[in-house]
């Protein structure tokens, strides 16, 4: 497997042992980690640094994983949020993937699943990296879109675009050849 990108994770568990061994791990793959031992230090963190993926157990003293993953979302809705339990349920996968976590993980878990989920993340925020970067490319190509004329008939399209234009609507445009409906 192609190494991923480093990243920048926020990792929020009350285990010891697996704080201790993310602290150690994760760095050794190549990315940076900072270790929360419960919810509230987690939303502390995150209201000081931006992260590129979060690591939330879901069961923790304080705050549960669910609402850092709700607080993660407001405050940085581009964190990959991964969480991670050893109470599995479809009840609770469900809930965190319809709040935006980006994978689920049960525990014990092996460290090669912890770097595929991570390469997965990294992946798919360098795919967005490039969407976006390629829209930017796109609509500086296009050019600014102007409508010519001034008349009150005009501002009366002006107006009716301003209207139509934030909706899904489909529109259709009538008129005579050669008056400008493209």
């Amino acid at each position: 497997m192609a190494s991923p990108k480093a990243l920048r994770i926020l990792f929020a568990d009350d285990e010891r042992s697996l704080q201790e061994f993310m602290r150690s791990e994760l760095p050794r793959l190549g990315h940076e980690v900072t270790v929360c031992p419960d919810g509230k230090s987690a939303v502390k963190a995150l209201e000081k640094a931006t992260y590129d993926a979060a690591i939330l157990d879901l069961r923790m003293p304080g705050m549960t994983g669910i609402e850092v993953l709700e607080h993660l979302k407001r405050v940085s809705p581009d964190t990959e949020a991964i969480v991670m339990t050893g109470h599995a349920s479809m009840e609770t996968a469900i809930d965190a993937v319809r709040l935006g976590a980006f994978d689920y993980i049960t525990k014990p878990c092996k460290l090669a699943e912890i770097e595929a989920v991570l390469a997965k993340a990294s992946e798919r925020r360098e795919l967005k990296h490039k969407n976006m970067a390629l829209e930017t490319r796109a609509e500086a190509a296009e050019g600014p879109t102007v409508l010519v004329g001034n008349s009150p008939a005009m501002q009366g399209v002006h107006r009716l675009i301003a209207k139509i234009a934030p909706t899904e609507s489909t529109v259709l445009i009538l008129g005579e050849t050669g008056t400008g409906k493209d």
